[in-house]
């Protein structure tokens, strides 16, 4: 696997055509984005992340393998940012999730220690399927529950967000855990 970065925008009009299919990878501020990405590319370094949530505020462009465009967007909560900056985010966000013409489907992440599933995660999963695009369910953080529990929470976000039962994935940045069955996927979703 080989993952390399290609460019970042501000909005899905400063995107070119990559030539390839557009997966993105959406959440909340500190669920875990980059870092998820970071080890589906197999380069850790490649991906920033940061401990401040809410730093990626552009829509960052990497490849895996030259086969699919993976799309880190800014995280929704935007953690220590203005109210006018916050709007914008949100314009560049939804403006390319409902108008970017390559974008075949959605990674959307939620942290597997939230007790509750948000409004603004229920709103991304309506924006995603109301715009006919597939959503991957990736429940990140999987580490950091004990393993009797997992299933039970996986199962519950699913009722939540009101996606079917089973088709969530439980990932963990650290340890590796669902990447490459998230890795395939995407794969599929592509039809790679």
């Amino acid at each position: 696997m080989r993952g390399r970065f290609l460019t970042s925008a501000s909005s899905a009009n400063g995107m070119p055509d990559f030539g390839m299919p557009e997966i993105a990878f959406a959440g909340r501020s500190n669920v875990g984005k980059s870092s998820l990405l970071g080890e589906i590319l197999r380069q850790p370094k490649l991906v920033r992340t940061s401990r401040t949530p809410g730093r990626t505020q552009l829509l960052n462009v990497f490849s895996l393998d030259d086969e699919l465009a993976l799309v880190d967007l800014p995280g929704y909560g935007y953690a220590k940012l203005s109210k006018k900056q916050r709007a914008c985010l949100d314009i560049m966000v939804t403006g390319y999730l409902k108008e970017r013409v390559g974008l075949l489907g959605v990674v959307q992440l939620l942290d597997a220690r939230r007790e509750r599933v948000s409004e603004a995660d229920r709103a991304i999963a309506e924006m995603v399927v109301g715009s006919s695009r597939r959503l991957l369910l990736v429940i990140t953080k999987s580490d950091l529950i004990p393993k009797n529990q997992r299933i039970q929470q996986s199962r519950r976000i699913e009722k939540d967000l009101g996606v079917p039962v089973r088709t969530a994935i439980l990932c963990s940045a650290r340890t590796g855990e669902g990447r490459d069955e998230l890795v395939r996927a995407m794969r599929e979703l592509a039809a790679i």
